[in-house]
């Protein structure tokens, strides 16, 4: 058999799972040696990773200016980084969407590997919350449901940043500026 019977797609399914299993056993031999300084290495590593999301989208000119186009743009890319997630949109408004995740391949892929399931909830979340903030800094992400915290599915929702306003007499201060506010 040569490398060209084998389906592309099949090709790239299996260098990505490798690619995925290969980074989390240098994790868990990091971790047998350093414990907790690695996590937080992970973390900015993970951090740094989902960053790159907007480079990928940019690329392959997906948009991302509405809750709907982040949220759809941050799926694709992550679909291509991490093969087999399966999600579905459970509310969506211009500003916000909620997405069900049914199945979570970096989940599987670490309890099958037998490796610690908290460690895979640290860098999905620093992960994906950076990768939709780089796609729109007006934009963040959080999970409010978890499967790697035993819930039977992932709760994501992107939404737009809610921003705080100070009224202080006759000045107004929005992220760290100020501006003059007249009554």
């Amino acid at each position: 058999m040569s490398i060209e019977d084998i389906p592309p797609e099949i090709r790239w399914e299996i260098a990505a799972r490798v690619s995925s299993n290969l980074a989390r056993g240098y994790s868990s031999a990091l971790r047998q040696v350093m414990n907790e300084k690695i996590v937080k290495m992970e973390e900015i590593i993970w951090a740094e990773g989902g960053k790159q999301m907007k480079n990928i989208a940019s690329s392959l000119e997906l948009p991302a200016e509405t809750a709907p186009e982040v949220n759809d743009t941050w799926l694709t890319v992550a679909s291509i980084i991490i093969p087999g997630i399966k999600s579905e949109v459970k509310d969506s408004s211009l500003n916000k969407v909620v997405d069900k995740i049914t199945h979570c391949s970096m989940y599987s892929e670490q309890k099958n590997l037998g490796l610690p399931l908290q460690d895979v909830c640290k860098i999905c979340r620093v992960f994906n919350k950076n990768a939709v903030e780089s796609l729109n800094p007006d934009y963040t992400q959080n999970f409010t449901k978890r499967i790697c915290r035993g819930d039977d599915y992932c709760e994501s929702v992107v939404e737009l940043k809610k921003f705080k306003i100070k009224y202080y007499g006759p000045f107004l201060t929005l992220m760290g500026g100020t501006a003059q506010f007249f009554i």
